[in-house]
């Protein structure tokens, strides 16, 4: 058996289950909520909610549909 034969053997027997598959993918949007739950109940900074105010109130350039135009 030469390394490729292998190499495609190991991917084979390495695939999860589909039971196995959705236990990992729980576990990793759970890691994943845990982390950025926190982010998301922070407040936006200052500088960066003046710069979002600023960009809603610019007209779009070469008479695009924004999200300043109304």
């Amino acid at each position: 058996m030469n390394q490729e034969d292998k190499d495609r053997r190991a991917e084979v027997t390495s695939l999860p289950t589909g039971e196995e598959r959705k236990h990992k993918e729980d576990w990793i949007g759970r890691q994943l909520r845990r982390v950025f739950d926190d982010a998301l109940s922070e407040p936006l900074p200052d500088d960066i909610m003046s710069l979002l105010e600023r960009i809603d109130e610019e007209p779009p350039e070469n008479g695009g549909t924004g999200k300043g135009a109304s």
